[in-house]
Order: structure tokens, then C-alpha cells, then sequence
């Protein structure tokens, strides 16, 4: 260790003016040009320091420091060059030039490495350039949302322009079913401000009885997401009466399928409703009095049936063959009024079918059951009925699915065609929440202009028929007592189709 300090303490070198022979021509231009180049050298390193503090962004700042302790190394070995000029302490000038050396060195390969990723750095030029071309980016996208927010603010002023200016009442719901927007004649109606109806604040407007029903098929749309429908009371803010609504939801999706949007409306049905009622009344009324009617007068003809018979059997042969044909017309008319009476009677019953009498139908054993009844009348025309029950069974009336279904079935054999042998094809089926049974023939069909009318009871267009005209109308009100419906197609000349939709109530 001694060895190592008395290499830079031994003083056995000369001075290096002695190089120069102390000439002042040589040794001032070398003492100065090396004071200022050693100057300079130490600036530089001050220089990259301060850049270092103010730019702590460049990605390459350990690099500034090693070109810091190489220019560093070079302005000390110059600061030596000119004190060995009078002092001559070559041991610590040979020690920095070392130092300086490895520092240069490592500069040097390092700058090597990396210059191609250096050259890759933006010019000046380059970066005014991205900037400019940025800024103009910038201000196309600025406007470009500008537009569209335009764009958005006039669709939205459109829709609330459009659900202004209808009459029902329109709200729109997030995907959650969380109510969002509601336009000018709910606020009208319900004298409720938006943010009394947001969320759940609506629901303080429907009549407590419709309220859990109305929020039960609305959560489960909800979770579906499937359409919505339902029937309620709304409270009128003026009057503070309820009045009978339907209202009718339906989601919008993405591309996924999700929902992400609900609209609905809400129609005033109070009116609809109450003339429904009163129709249902007056249906009641009436089929009260049919029903009542048929079962008295189903006496007096069956002692008029007996009174004839006896009349019959007792004068045969002291009756003349005009007497005798008109005596045979009497008994025709009075099977016919017997016939009448006996459907009327059915229709007084089908208002009075209870939800007791509902059972699971086998729908074959249905039809085998008119197989049974009507075979002669299947044998003499050779009808051939073809059956694709693809719901075998139903949870309905048994009276009153096999009155509609064999009254079909008659109609289209009574009404065949002539000309050909009748086909007739039965089928069941499911549409929605709908049991479809359709029955289709390929008779005489029916003309356009009769359509409209084929429903009225007692409705005959083929007077060379056997028939009370009564058939149609009690399949018809079999179906509408249920919420169901019927649809007829026919052309004249080839076949009808009829299809009757039953709404099933839930069995227990």
C-alpha cells in the first residue's frame, strides 16, 4: 500500500517546460490553448447536467452520462498538460488518462449499439411535422365529434318531437329495465316531474291491485328479454281516477343478441274496455235467455214430435198422398226446430262452463269419439280425414273442445264438394302460447263476399245443405271465452281452412 502511495509522492520527474526550453513562444501557446480546451471540456459536462434536470423525459440519459465522464476525463488530462508544464505530477496525469481512456472506450462501443436505435429519433423538422399532422388529427376528430354529437342532439330532438306528438304515453327503459325517459303526455297524465318517475317513481301511479301482477311480467321481459304486454290502471293526476291501459314493451339488440334497450307505450283501453264489458254483459244476457228458452221449449216439441207420431200412426192409411207428403214435411220442420233448439241450448252452456269441468284432453280419443258418431256419414260420402296431432293433448273444456272440434269436422264434411272425393286433414299444433287446431277440406269453399259474415249465428250461404248455421258461431265463442280466436281461408270452388286458437289456462 506504501509502494502505491509513494507513486504519487516520489517527485523524479522534471517538469515538461524543460521539453519546451522554457521558451515563451512555445510554452504560453501551449499553457493557454490547454487551459481553454480544459475550460471548455468542463463546461460541456455542466451543460449535459442541466439538460439532465430539465429533460428527464429523453429515454437515453444514461448515455449523457457517460459522454459526461469521458469529456470530463479529457478536460482534466488537459488541466495536467498545463500544470506539468512548471510541476510535474505524471503519475496522477498518466492515472486520469486511464480513467479516461475506459471512459472513452465504453463511450465509444455503447454509441456504437445504440446509434441505429438513435437514428430512428425524430428530427426537429420531423417532430413539427407529427405535431402539425396531430394537431390536424386533433381537429378533425374535434369536429368530426362535433357532428355527431350534432347528429345525436337532432335524432334525440326527433324522437322526443315524434313521442310528443302521439297519442300514448312512451317511455323508454335501460337494459336492466331501469325507467330512463318518458315523453310530454306522461308528465301530462301523471302529473309526476322525470325524476319522481325515474327508476321505480312510476310505479306510484299504477292501482295496487295491478301493481305486483304489472312489475311480475315486466322483471320477467326483463330477464328474458322478450316482449311485454299487460293490461293495467293509471292514475289520472287531474281527476284522480284510474283508467285501464295496455302497455307494450319491446328490447333493442347488439350484435350479441344483449339487450340493450327497451321502448314502450302505454294506450288508453278504458273505453275499449268498458264497452268490452258491457258486450260481455249483454253476450251473457242473451245467452241466459237462449239457454233459458231452448230448455222450455224443448217440451212443448217433444210432445208436438209425439203428437204427430201418434197422429201419423193412427192415420196412415185413411190420409191422402198430398196429406201425407205435407204430414212428412211437418215432422221434417219439427226435427229440424228440434235440431235448432238443441244448439241453441249448447251456446247458453258455453257460458256457463266452469274452470271445474277442465281436464287433460287426449286429443285422438277426441276424434275417434266422432269417427264413432258420424261413420255412416264418413262411409256414404267416403271422406278421407287425415290427422297429424303434434300436441296430443290439452288442458280444456271436454265439452267444449269436442263441440268445436266435431262441428269442424261435420262442416267440412257436410259442405264437400260433388265433384271429388272429400279429403279432410286435422291437425293440432303450438304457436306461441296458442293450442292451434286446424281443420282443412278440400269442398266447395266459400265466396269472398260471404267471409265476413260466416260467424253470425244462424248464418247459411248453401241453402242445399242440411244445416242450422250455428256451427261457426259456437266454435267462435269457445275460442273468444278463452282469450283464443278463429281464422277462416277459403277459396270458392277448392277448400277452407279453419284455424282455432285456445289459450289453455294453467292446470293445477
Amino acid at each position: 500500500m506504501q509502494e502505491f502511495f509513494n507513486y504519487f509522492t516520489e517527485a523524479s520527474f522534471m517538469p515538461h517546460g524543460h521539453c519546451y526550453f522554457w521558451s515563451p513562444g512555445i510554452l504560453w501557446p501551449y499553457a493557454i490553448s490547454d487551459s481553454i480546451i480544459a475550460l471548455a471540456y468542463l463546461v460541456i459536462p455542466l451543460s449535459l447536467v442541466r439538460i439532465v434536470r430539465r429533460r428527464n423525459d429523453f429515454t437515453y440519459m444514461w448515455m449523457l452520462g457517460l459522454f459526461a465522464v469521458f469529456i470530463l476525463g479529457c478536460g482534466t488530462t488537459h488541466v495536467f498538460d498545463v500544470v506539468n508544464i512548471w510541476k510535474p505530477l505524471y503519475q496522477y496525469d498518466v492515472s486520469v488518462r486511464i480513467i479516461t481512456a475506459l471512459a472513452s472506450i465504453g463511450t465509444a462501443i455503447t454509441l456504437v449499439i445504440i446509434t441505429p436505435k438513435l437514428i430512428l429519433i425524430p428530427s426537429a423538422e420531423q417532430w413539427k411535422s407529427m405535431n402539425e399532422e396531430l394537431r390536424s388529427l386533433n381537429e378533425t376528430l374535434e369536429q368530426k365529434v362535433e357532428e355527431r354529437t350534432a347528429e345525436l342532439l337532432q335524432s334525440a330532438a326527433q324522437f322526443e318531437f315524434l313521442t310528443d306528438t302521439i297519442p300514448q304515453i312512451v317511455w323508454t327503459a335501460k337494459a336492466k329495465g331501469a325507467a330512463d325517459y318518458f315523453n310530454k303526455n306522461w308528465y301530462d297524465y301523471t302529473g309526476l316531474d322525470l325524476e319522481e318517475s325515474r327508476n321505480d317513481g312510476w310505479t306510484s301511479t299504477i292501482h295496487p291491485d295491478d301493481l305486483e301482477a304489472f312489475q311480475l311480467t315486466w322483471e320477467e321481459s326483463v330477464n328474458t328479454g322478450t316482449s311485454f304486454q299487460r293490461e293495467f290502471r293509471l292514475l289520472n293526476a287531474a281527476d284522480q281516477t284510474y283508467r285501464w291501459h295496455l302497455a307494450r314493451a319491446l328490447c333493442m339488440k347488439d350484435n350479441q343478441g344483449t339487450v340493450t334497450k327497451w321502448f314502450a307505450t302505454a294506450t288508453d283501453i278504458h273505453d275499449q274496455r268498458s264497452q268490452q264489458e258491457e258486450l260481455t254483459r249483454i253476450n251473457e244476457e242473451l245467452d241466459n235467455f237462449v239457454y233459458t228458452a231452448s230448455h222450455d221449449l224443448k217440451a212443448p216439441i217433444s210432445n208436438l214430435e209425439g203428437l204427430l207420431h201418434l197422429i201419423y200412426e193412427k192415420s196412415t192409411n185413411s190420409m191422402s198422398g198430398k196429406i201425407l207428403e205435407l204430414f212428412k214435411m211437418m215432422k221434417s220442420q219439427v226435427a229440424k226446430l228440434r235440431e235448432i233448439i238443441h244448439d241453441l241450448s249448447d251456446v247458453g252452456r258455453i257460458q256457463r262452463e266452469a274452470m271445474e269441468n277442465f281436464e287433460m284432453i287426449d286429443v285422438s280419443k277426441v276424434f275417434n269419439e266422432f269417427q264413432v258418431t258420424h261413420r255412416e256419414a264418413i262411409e256414404n260420402t267416403e271422406a278421407e280425414i287425415q290427422t297429424n296431432f303434434r300436441e296430443p293433448q290439452l288442458y280444456f273444456s271436454l265439452r267444449l273442445f269436442r263441440s268445436a272440434m266435431h262441428n269442424l269436422l261435420d262442416n267440412a264434411i257436410k259442405y264437400r264438394s260433388y265433384e271429388r272425393k272429400p279429403v279432410i286433414n286435422i291437425t293440432t299444433s303450438q304457436e306461441n302460447s296458442y293450442f292451434v287446431l286446424t281443420v282443412k277440406d278440400n269442398g266447395i269453399g266459400i265466396e269472398a263476399e260471404y267471409l265476413p259474415k260466416i260467424f253470425g249465428m244462424f248464418m247459411r250461404f248453401n241453402q242445399d245443405r242440411d244445416g242450422t248455421g250455428i256451427g261457426l258461431y259456437m266454435v267462435k265463442r269457445i275460442a273468444e271465452k278463452y282469450q283464443g280466436k278463429v281464422e277462416v281461408n277459403s277459396q270458392f270452388g277448392v277448400g277452407t281452412e279453419v284455424k282455432v286458437y285456445l289459450m289453455p289456462p294453467t292446470s293445477s
